[in-house]
């Protein structure tokens, strides 16, 4: 029989993957979002990627404690100058998307 060390280690497994499983979700439709912005504003986005800022927890419409993740990504016009964009996403549903005044 597990010892309940062992029983609460496999819990912050198991919470630990599934977390991992979200935010890979979440990333994978920030870089599409970020990728059509991009498109849309005639700017270049830039290292084709997206990353993870941060993660904070919230209460969404309903009053249920949901994450509140914060993904960013950086896009140019023309020449060397770098801007920031991020999003951020409460649960699944995008909460909305920043970009940093830059020149056309």
């Amino acid at each position: 029989m597990p010892s309940f060390f062992e029983l609460l280690l496999l819990c912050g497994v198991v919470l630990a993957v599934a977390f991992w499983w979200r935010t890979n979700e979440l990333k994978q439709v920030a870089y599409q979002i970020a990728r059509r912005r991009c498109d849309e504003s005639d700017v270049q986005f830039l290292d084709d990627s997206v990353v993870l800022a941060k993660v904070r927890l919230r209460r969404n419409d309903k009053g249920h404690i949901a994450l509140l993740c914060y993904f960013s990504f950086e896009f140019a016009t023309v020449g060397d100058a770098r801007y920031r964009g991020e999003m951020q996403f409460l649960g699944r549903r995008l909460e909305g998307v920043d970009m940093e005044p830059h020149k056309l």
